[in-house]
């Protein structure tokens, strides 16, 4: 790498084979969330405004006390009104939290 280049990690050039097939950029702010439950797999969000089903959130998640914070990558799974005006987010973590992290983010 040159001398000039702070990267961590070399980047390498891809070939005519290597493709993104899509970028999206994550826009709507959906307000106050709270984490109603976690699991490794998944985690339930209630939520001030309405999300649609299939779509990827990015949460960031806190446990100040323990030094953790992490953002993730949710599939919405179900999407549930409740009373109140607020919704119930159901989703899947596209990279599924490590026991360590799960106990840190809950403990």
């Amino acid at each position: 790498m040159p001398e000039s280049d702070r990267r961590a990690a070399e980047r390498f050039s891809v070939t005519a084979d290597t493709t993104c097939d899509f970028t999206a950029a994550l826009s709507k702010d959906l307000g106050a969330t709270r984490i109603k439950n976690v699991s490794t797999d998944g985690i339930g969000l209630v939520v001030s405004g309405p999300v649609e089903q299939g779509s990827v959130l990015a949460i960031l998640v806190n446990n100040k006390p323990k030094g953790f914070s992490r953002t993730l990558l949710v599939q919405v799974i179900h999407v549930t009104p409740q009373a109140g005006g607020t919704y119930l987010v159901g989703g899947t973590f596209l990279a599924p939290l490590t026991y360590q992290e799960l106990t840190a983010l809950v403990m």
